[in-house]
């Protein structure tokens, strides 16, 4: 029981310590660094200055460029859906591209997170350091929120003169350690701009319409590369043009040889590798809920088949053992694949809530599930860097780090070869939530005895390619312990939710606020307040599963803040800031 103790200490340390390293996050401290220059309008445009107002950024060329090319993507999800629009009046809503160059709106930097681990993916780096943004705003009445748009800034990191990393790495420890008294970015030893990156909610349909998932959003990929003075659309890393490989059956044997070729097959398997440009896209689509279910988050899954690899030979790989786990490793490389494993809302960090956040709009855990398991691994490429030993890159897949897994919510193996070192903790067993004989045939580590928040609606997907067809039938209800209910998936808890009232709740269990689904929507369609205030008074009090840093949520589920400051797991939708609808106009 003591070594038991102590392992666990020592790990939750190491966890702590590596996310104090790795990145900064402190919302005061930031706000610091962008009158330093560390602003979107310095580093993404590279303008001196002070922060300004998305209605003037988008006076300059480079910034107009990027709002433009993601314009002319919302006006083709109209095109293709003509109920979608920027209303809560319409069945499908649509997120309001005014807000990209609205006056009362702007990006606030809300991470610079260390990613030297990325050095094997650019020759010549020593990977890449990220300066991620959100899109907030504060209209004329004081409602300040943000909204479901990143903007991530990348740079390359130098290497010295000996083409050696370790420098680079020093100086981000000497950065993280006392951040506020950095003169300016080139004192992180970045060189050039990588690349802009987005990730955007574009599109979310209430529960209502899609009672069996829980609700719908797609989010849009994004990323640009500077061209003088304009950005223009890059490709997508591994994320291959589906429509156009489908239609050149040339290209498409090609990238089936570069996939089954050892070398090749190696670094999928290492997760380190990087496909050729001429396969690659330029935007992707990612949709949720049930994301790691979804057949538009599958690339390689439209594109080939099993019975494609049953003659590759995969004998002694340690993440790729079957066909199967190769094409579920090559979806996880992919962009819209990555983002739809064991993340918040398709978003893997959002950044800690400035202080004038409304209580019922706060995020208790600001990183996905992913982000924070990920961060040991992270932690021994920086220590090695700084040691001078190998530093290892290698990564596992987004939805199952190799450490610190196996507790509720941890993917878990149900017979592939490929995942059978995906085992559950005592205490919790492997269930599948979404039972599917395609994508992605694991399932999740659940509580033997349930308790508030566990899932208790499980179902069978049935996949389409346009992902407005997708379908999930329900089977048996799973029983939820006495004195709690299943909150269904109809009304907004995908894959049902065990809950009740706040009396006798254990040790994994938090009193929290579910809101009061018909009256809360009703409040938002007069129109006559706030999100927040509709939400605060069409609550009731819940059972919820507690959540933190070292206990996350299960997927399709975030860790917000309760009254009383600790972290509960409710839907992501439910939070104001993480969807497209229900906030004034811009």
């Amino acid at each position: 029981m003591y070594r038991a103790a102590l392992f666990l200490f020592v790990s939750l340390f190491l966890s702590t310590q590596a996310q104090a390293r790795l990145q900064v996050d402190d919302p005061a401290i930031l706000q610091a660094l962008e009158a330093k220059g560390f602003s979107f309008k310095n580093l993404a445009l590279e303008l001196p200055g002070a922060a300004v107002s998305n209605k003037k950024l988008f006076e300059n060329p480079a910034y107009k460029s990027i709002v433009l090319e993601i314009v002319s993507d919302l006006e083709a999800a109209r095109r293709n859906d003509r109920t979608l629009a920027p209303s809560m009046r319409s069945t499908h809503r649509l997120f309001d591209a005014r807000w990209m160059y609205s006056a009362s709106s702007s990006y606030e930097l809300v991470g610079v997170v260390n990613r030297l681990d990325r050095a094997p993916f650019r020759a010549g780096t020593c990977g890449e350091i990220r300066f991620l943004y959100r899109l907030a705003y504060k209209d004329s009445k004081g409602t300040y929120s943000r909204l479901p748009l990143t903007f991530n800034v990348v740079y390359w990191a130098e290497p010295s003169a000996n083409n050696s990393c370790k420098e680079a790495a020093l100086v981000w420890e000497k950065f993280a350690k006392q951040p506020a008294s950095t003169s300016s970015p080139a004192s992180l030893r970045i060189s050039s701009l990588k690349s802009v990156e987005i990730n955007l909610q574009s599109v979310r349909w209430p529960s209502t319409i899609r009672p069996d998932m829980g609700g719908y959003a797609e989010y849009i990929l994004r990323v640009f590369e500077r061209r003088g003075d304009r950005f223009v659309a890059g490709t997508l890393e591994n994320s291959p043009d589906v429509d156009k490989l489908q239609k050149d059956k040339t290209l498409k044997s090609r990238l089936l040889a570069w996939i089954q070729d050892p070398k090749n097959l190696t670094l999928i398997d290492r997760g380190i590798a990087v496909l050729p440009e001429e396969f690659l896209a330029k935007k992707g689509l990612s949709v949720a809920l049930d994301g790691t279910h979804r057949l538009a988050n599958a690339p390689f899954h439209q594109l080939f088949t099993e019975e494609d690899f049953t003659n590759t030979v995969l004998f002694g790989r340690k993440n790729v053992r079957t066909p199967h786990g190769l094409l579920r490793r090559l979806n996880d490389l992919s962009c819209v694949g990555c983002h739809q494993g064991r993340t918040v809302a398709g978003f893997h960090f959002l950044g800690i809530d400035r202080k004038e956040t409304d209580a019922v709009n706060a995020i208790a855990m600001p990183s996905s599930p992913h982000f924070l398991r990920d961060q040991l691994r992270r932690e021994e490429f920086q220590r090695a860097l700084l040691e001078g030993s190998e530093a290892i890159a290698d990564r596992a897949l987004s939805v199952r780090a190799d450490k610190g897994e196996g507790g509720a919510g941890s993917h878990c193996g149900l017979g592939d070869l490929s995942f059978a070192s995906w085992t559950c903790k005592p205490g919790f067993e492997c269930r599948a939530l979404i039972a599917d004989d395609k994508v992605s045939r694991t399932g999740v580590c659940t509580p033997k005895s349930p308790i508030a928040g566990s899932f208790c609606q499980p179902g069978k997907i049935t996949h389409s390619l346009n992902p407005h067809f997708d379908k999930v039938s329900f089977s048996k209800e799973i029983a939820c312990r006495g004195g709690q209910f299943c909150e269904d998936t109809s009304v907004g808890f995908p894959g049902g939710m065990c809950s009740g009232g706040c009396e006798g709740l254990n040790e994994d269990e938090v009193c929290g606020s579910i809101a009061v689904l018909q009256s809360f929507n009703e409040c938002l369609a007069k129109g006559k307040l706030t999100f927040a205030r509709c939400l605060r008074e069409n609550v009731r009090p819940g059972a919820l599963a507690r959540c933190s840093e070292h206990m996350p949520c299960r997927d399709d589920y975030i860790c917000t803040r309760t009254g009383s400051g600790e972290g509960a797991c409710i839907p992501p939708y439910f939070l104001f800031q993480l969807r497209v609808d229900g906030h004034p106009a811009p």
